[in-house]
């Protein structure tokens, strides 16, 4: 199976970022992580704002928030 996902603008509120092509490369990783170990989520989040946890790092925040949003109601993991 290949995922192709395309964020096309990311909001990020009080967070300065001085390399945004290290964070990019950054999320890439960590979300490619997430859907190789977890697969696509059976359901997406609540529309709003996803709060990350204290103690995360900002590409694993970043990629679990848009790795929860991937989940589509009503569609099965393929495979499960």
């Amino acid at each position: 199976m290949n995922i192709e996902v395309d964020v096309r603008e990311l909001v990020l509120t009080g967070v300065e970022v001085p390399d945004p092509a290290a964070l990019a490369t950054a999320v890439t990783a960590a979300l490619t992580r997430l859907l190789t170990d977890r697969g696509l989520p059976r359901s997406a989040p609540a529309p709003g704002p996803l709060r990350a946890r204290p103690d995360a790092d900002l590409p694993a925040a970043l990629a679990e928030a848009i790795w929860a949003g991937l989940g589509r109601p009503g569609h099965p993991e393929p495979g499960r």
